[in-house]
């Protein structure tokens, strides 16, 4: 682990997955940054934090830590072709920043499951420690390429900003 102040819950998602096949992998990657896409990490847990009238609102997404605000749909591009490739179909494409197409069994929904029961900070943890992963080149078990989250900053250099946002 990268993000050493966290959670046992974090720390065990985070453990679960590193094992997982490299598919299972990108589809948990597909539905977080879904969700990061759609503003639905919120400090209120809200599933359509649009339609809220709330100042308080505490929303995570790309901008709010200086990167672009259509890397998501980018990423979720990007993620979609490489979804394709390792399945050999064309199922999965991106449209609006939704990945749709993406055939999820029972290990998907759990991990989806998990991240769900995690408070705003702890999921905050759990990008932070797969955007070092990722940036690094160690998320995925095969030799995998990845496309870069910004052109100056590392993975680590997110991880940061995303933990001083949380703070």
């Amino acid at each position: 682990m990268y993000i050493t102040n966290t959670t046992e819950q974090v720390v065990k998602l985070i453990e679960q997955l590193e094992i997982k096949s490299d598919l299972t992998k990108l589809k948990f990657l597909i539905y977080i940054f879904d969700l990061l896409n759609n503003n639905q990490i919120n400090d209120k847990n809200e599933v359509n934090p649009d339609l809220i009238d709330d100042g308080e609102l505490k929303i995570f997404n790309f901008e709010v830590i200086g990167l672009s605000p259509n890397a998501g749909n980018l990423l979720l591009q990007y993620f979609a072709m490489l979804y394709n490739g390792m399945t050999d179909s064309k199922d999965a494409y991106e449209d609006n920043g939704n990945i749709l197409g993406i055939n999820c069994d029972k290990t998907d929904k759990e991990f989806a499951s998990k991240f769900e029961r995690l408070d705003f900070n702890e999921k905050l943890d759990v990008f932070s420690e797969i955007i070092i992963r990722y940036d690094n080149e160690t998320y995925f078990n095969e030799k995998t390429l990845v496309l870069s989250l910004d052109s100056k900053l590392s993975g680590y250099d997110i991880a940061k900003q995303i933990q001083n946002f949380k703070n």
